[in-house]
């Protein structure tokens, strides 16, 4: 085999593989879910704080919401809306979070989050625990992942006393 040949078999295989690799910039896909991993924890932290333009901040214009018992919700303005009156509702005590697992697209533009929340309501009787589960999607937009859609729903009927010997 002369050089041009080998040259030529050179190019071959790099196109034949950059092929099979699609051409395409390759995804970290761990470097995407740490990324997805602390905007969820941000999120969190303003809903811990009853923040309502720092959680906004990590919503997509379009995004959905689909709380337990509701009608969907979508749009910023109408989220921005629903944590105005929980964050606002006297009775409503806090709210955290805790994430059992985050899986990035192969593409890097989506994931999905799931996990549990907590919500501590206050009552005549005492507070009131909400013990459920959230599914929430995340998109990416311009190098910054934002929430897309959020479904949570609880695991009791009803809110339990926290303190069930008062």
């Amino acid at each position: 085999m002369n050089k041009g040949q080998f040259q030529l078999s050179c190019l071959i295989v790099a196109l034949a593989t950059m092929g099979a690799t699609g051409c395409t910039n390759r995804i970290d896909i761990a470097k995407e879910t740490d990324a997805v991993r602390a905007r969820s924890k941000g999120v969190s932290a303003a809903e811990s704080a009853k923040d309502t333009q720092g959680a906004i901040a990590f919503w997509a214009e379009d995004a959905i919401m689909q709380p337990a018992g509701s009608p969907q919700i979508q749009g910023i303005k109408a989220i921005t809306d629903v944590y105005h009156q929980f964050f606002q509702n006297a009775a409503f005590k806090g709210i955290s979070s805790t994430i059992s697992n985050i899986t990035v697209s192969q593409s890097g533009d989506l994931a999905y989050e799931y996990g549990v929340n907590r919500m501590v309501w206050t009552s005549p009787k005492g507070d009131l625990l909400d013990m459920g589960k959230y599914l929430l999607v995340w998109k990416k937009v311009k190098d910054n992942w934002y929430v897309a859609a959020l479904a949570f729903t609880s695991d009791a009927p009803a809110p339990v006393p926290l303190n069930p010997s008062k």
